[in-house]
């Protein structure tokens, strides 16, 4: 029986509940492995044997541009078998072909593909759903991770097919959004209503926002992930004059402390703590 690594980046917890989702249904032993907690560290990374997988949200018609860097880094020499999955609003092929242009690039290959309609969070364009519509699309999404997981499972090459034309045009904005994501920084502010908790700074992937008890700061090294929009339990932060009357989403079964494990800042303190005298 085949083993399972799934490589993931989530920004609002999606990609996450997904990851988990079809690590439930796969057989065999899957392990979950954040890929901002690596990238962070730095070093070798090699996947290990068996199946090797790779989720994460489409942004603008392309991967997150850490995961990008992390496919370039990554040694599949081990990998028996390779899959993506992408959480979408209305199109992601375009972000997994991205992703499998990459790894063709470095002489591997990817084997199987999917999408999975999730709520939005991209609130700079959209809003978010209504409540009800968002536990639809979560319910619908969960029930598509199950049937993904017998589909890897069963060893398909299965790709995902969506809209081409959407996909097509979305496409067209990934270098775009290559260009300036890391500007989205300059935008983020907190409000009157920031009490300085510091979530903001303990949900961020790439440790880009610094000033616990008191408003924090951005750095340069922005995601455009919005996990710091979604996560503020006071509804503080805001980009720009795009995001205050609009509403905030982060998957309900996605938790502070799960970010913190994605960036790694949870196993840094319990280091701190374990060496403390």
């Amino acid at each position: 029986m085949m083993d399972t690594t799934i490589y993931y980046f989530t920004g609002t917890g999606n990609s996450l509940f997904i990851a988990r989702e079809i690590a439930r249904h796969l057989p065999g032993e899957t392990t979950l492995v954040p890929i901002p907690a690596l990238m962070n560290r730095g070093g070798e990374m090699k996947a290990p044997p068996g199946r090797v997988g790779f989720a994460f949200p489409v942004y603008a018609g392309g991967p997150p541009l850490m995961v990008a860097d992390f496919a370039r880094r990554i040694d599949l020499s081990a990998a028996e078998r390779t899959f993506a999955v992408v959480t979408m609003g209305s199109a992601g092929d375009a972000a997994y072909w991205r992703l499998k242009g990459i790894l063709e690039e470095r002489g591997y290959t990817l084997d199987a593909a999917y999408t999975v309609a999730m709520p939005n969070n991209y609130i700079l364009l959209s809003d978010v759903y209504p409540e009800v519509q968002e536990q639809k699309v979560i319910a619908a999404g969960k029930k598509e991770a199950e049937t993904i997981a017998a589909d890897i499972a069963a060893g398909n090459r299965t790709f995902t097919k969506g809209p081409r034309v959407l996909n097509f045009a979305t496409g067209l904005l990934y270098p775009f959004f290559a260009r300036e994501a890391r500007r989205h920084a300059k935008k983020f502010y907190a409000d009157d209503k920031c009490n300085g908790c510091g979530t903001c700074e303990e949900v961020c992937p790439t440790k880009n926002i610094s000033g616990a008890g008191m408003r924090p700061v951005w750095g340069t090294n922005c995601e455009a992930c919005m996990a710091c929009i979604h996560f503020c339990p006071r509804n503080a932060i805001q980009w720009g004059r795009k995001t205050a009357a609009k509403g905030r989403y982060h998957h309900p079964e996605v938790s502070v402390d799960d970010m913190m494990v994605q960036s790694g800042r949870a196993t840094e303190r319990e280091d701190e703590r374990e060496s403390a005298p």
